[in-house]
């Protein structure tokens, strides 16, 4: 063997422990923090607070072995084209509370571990059209508290990922039907208080791994039958405070479905068996409806069922049938429920 390669590789190793500050390189990681931010050893990478500090724009002299950098509560309003690519270590990427208009494609380009991304609280009118695409580790993503009424067909492609999708406190009127049948990873996912009136067929029918979904505070008015079709693994189902006129017999199809709130709508009526497709229900929330009638067998056979709440139901006059429901716990119905028979 040539003996200036051997001799060579000592150099090459010095080398590698040099580029990843192993271990004399920690003091050379915390003089790459910028002086105005707080920075914190992270295993062997770094932790970056650069978070309400008036910035502008990013802080020039970060570590190439950042893991977590918040820069939230700034005034950025642009990331420029590959602004963050050399940070590969990148797990966590705080960007809420700024007043950032537009996300260009490659804005993210090289965070190859990047996890969590929050882009709440911003000025954004759209989900960036490519600026999120194939970004394969990302598990969470935080959209909420923006003012986005359009969310394009592919922009969450290649998120093969993510599990948790914020997307509450917008202007959106409609349900993004397209661009979430690229999230089958999905788990769970607010658009609570949007302005989305309408859900029709098939709506979520790739996410057959979501587990809670929030829709409260919307302008709902009308479900379509097989609006929930293809949630397998919805527990969690939040309708409060919409303008529901009917009762969405839409829920039927949800086997695993545990907890229900129908609250603060317009229905009147729970019709017969209404339940009778969601066995595993342990708590149904429907107060204040103006409710005038029950379903004789509405409530029966509900094995699971802890708690049901019926407060506010000033019109409704005859007390609910809870025969098979052998475990209820919590019943609060007030003074309109003025006749115990079936107790």
């Amino acid at each position: 063997m040539d003996t200036a390669a051997v001799a060579a590789v000592p150099a090459r190793m010095l080398l590698l422990l040099s580029l990843l500050r192993l271990p004399s390189g920690l003091g050379t990681r915390q003089r790459s923090c910028p002086g105005f931010c707080h920075c914190e050893p992270d295993g062997m990478l770094l932790r970056v607070d650069c978070a309400d500090l008036g910035l502008t724009d990013m802080p020039a002299n970060l570590s190439i072995f950042t893991s977590y950098l918040d820069l939230s509560m700034n005034n950025i309003s642009k990331l420029p084209l590959n602004s963050l690519h050399k940070f590969r270590f990148l797990e966590e990427l705080r960007l809420a509370g700024n007043s950032l208009t537009y996300i260009p494609k490659g804005a993210f380009a090289g965070l190859f571990r990047l996890k969590v991304l929050m882009l709440q609280n911003n000025l954004l009118r759209q989900v960036p059209s490519e600026a999120l695409q194939n970004l394969h580790s990302l598990q969470s993503l935080r959209l909420d508290a923006n003012h986005i009424s359009f969310i394009p067909s592919n922009c969450f492609s290649g998120l093969v990922s993510l599990r948790y999708l914020w997307l509450d406190d917008n202007s959106l009127t409609e349900i993004p039907v397209q661009a979430l049948r690229s999230l089958p990873a999905l788990q769970a996912m607010t658009l609570a208080l949007n302005k989305i009136y309408y859900i029709p067929d098939y709506a979520f029918g790739n996410l057959s791994n979501l587990v809670v979904l929030h829709l409260h505070n919307n302008r709902i008015n009308f479900l379509g039958k097989k609006c929930f079709n293809g949630l397998h693994s919805l527990e969690t189902l939040d309708l409060n405070y919409n303008n529901l006129n009917e009762f969405p017999t839409s829920v039927n199809v949800l086997r695993n479905l545990k907890e229900l709130g129908f609250h603060n709508n317009n229905i009147r009526s729970i019709p017969e068996q209404a339940f009778m497709g969601n066995p595993s229900l342990t708590a149904i929330h429907f107060y204040d409806n103006p409710i005038q009638t029950v379903g004789k067998s509405a409530f029966h056979h509900l094995p699971e069922l802890r708690t049901l709440t019926l407060n506010g139901v000033s019109e409704m006059t005859d007390f609910p049938d809870l025969t098979g429901t052998t475990n209820l716990e919590s019943f609060f119905c007030e003074d309109v429920c003025v006749s115990t028979r079936n107790l």
